[in-house]
């Protein structure tokens, strides 16, 4: 379960692990055939539009960075649906070769808006025979699992905490940094001093900060919430 966070509001956590694994990308070793795409890709570059532009963008970006598409070739491809949607090349060059394609059931989903990418409601997903048998677009249009590689992504830092608001185990990703700081704030809060995580807006972003209460504040929440 993901640790929810916004703006303005501090959540009482205690960490339970700090992890840290390497993260790889695969992608293709042939680059995959247009008439080869799944209908939703497909779909995206004959009729691309306004709605929906960031996701179905960074949707299609991903999968053609993991079909085996040179980066060029891909980006004169991409800018088909792009010119359309009023989209930036900076999209494109956050998500071809650096971000997983979303699953079938992730583009089904609906979605509030970009960076969640479920693309219910634009008309892309047109299932056919052949995606009843597969839950990823990539795989649609492969025709040999095992013929790719793995491209090095950097390293993944997750954090493992228990939320007294919820009362359960949930999780969340941070940059190295913010794991530098997470293992200083431990190694120094004192027993009686509670963890709070929120997110603050710094230079016009919003990113994860975790914060240290004195002891009487502890003593507040836990009574609140008993």
């Amino acid at each position: 379960m993901r640790l929810k966070l916004r703006e303005g509001s501090e959540v009482p956590v205690s960490v339970i692990s700090v992890e840290s694994r390497e993260r790889y990308l695969w992608i293709s070793m042939e680059r995959i055939p247009e008439d080869r795409f799944p209908p939703c890709m497909k779909n995206m570059l004959l009729r691309g539009s306004e709605e929906g532009g960031n996701r179905a963008g960074a949707v299609l970006a991903s999968f053609l960075g993991q079909a085996g598409w040179r980066e060029g070739d891909a980006l004169k491809l991409w800018m088909i649906f792009a010119e359309r949607a009023g989209l930036s090349e900076s999209l494109f060059r956050k998500w071809f070769a650096r971000m997983h394609c979303p699953s079938c059931r992730t583009i089904k989903s609906k979605a509030k808006g970009y960076p969640d990418l479920g693309l219910s409601g634009l008309s892309y997903c047109e299932p056919d025979d052949r995606c009843r048998e597969i839950s990823w677009p990539v795989a649609y249009a492969l025709e040999d699992t095992d013929w790719g590689w793995l491209k090095p992504l950097g390293r993944r830092n997750r954090v493992r905490v228990y939320n007294w608001i919820t009362a359960r185990e949930e999780e969340l990703e941070v940059s190295d940094d913010l794991r530098a700081e997470i293992e200083r704030i431990l190694a120094e809060a004192g027993s009686e001093q509670q963890i709070f995580a929120t997110k603050a807006r710094e230079g016009g972003r919003l990113r994860i900060r975790f914060l240290v209460r004195d002891s009487e504040l502890r003593k507040n929440v836990l009574s609140d919430l008993l």
